[in-house]
């Protein structure tokens, strides 16, 4: 199943394990914010429809910029868009941690969401 890995020169198999490491970091947070969802409805009162507004526009905004980022990566190069990105997903992850109600976590979330805009660099590609 993975004698194709074999196949690959070094360079190649670095490639393939930043690829995966991206791929798995951005699973994490999706999976993160599963285990934190019930203690942030505790402690702010949410109501489940509510927290789950707050993952749906994540994952709505993270579809949309997938096809910006396309556009952008064309205009700009793809290596200048994947460091953009890797920046804008760090610092809204990070204020993320700093949000005192379900309006700037609404909003923080929203602007956190084109997260995947540095792994798909256009629709249909990784």
């Amino acid at each position: 199943m993975l004698a194709w890995f074999g196949d690959l020169n070094a360079k190649e198999r670095r490639t393939m394990g930043a690829c995966f490491g991206g791929w798995a970091l951005d699973a994490f947070d999706v999976q993160m914010y599963s285990f934190v969802i019930p203690t942030v409805i505790a402690l702010w009162g949410l109501s489940r429809g509510e927290a789950g507004l707050i993952g749906t526009v994540t994952l709505l905004i993270s579809s949309l910029g997938g096809w910006f980022s396309g556009t952008l990566a064309d205009r700009f190069g793809r290596v200048r868009m994947l460091q953009i990105t890797i920046l804008w997903y760090s610092v809204f992850t990070f204020l993320c941690a700093f949000a005192q109600n379900f309006e700037q976590l609404f909003v923080l979330r929203a602007l956190h969401g084109p997260r995947l805009w540095r792994r798909n660099g256009r629709p249909g590609r990784c």
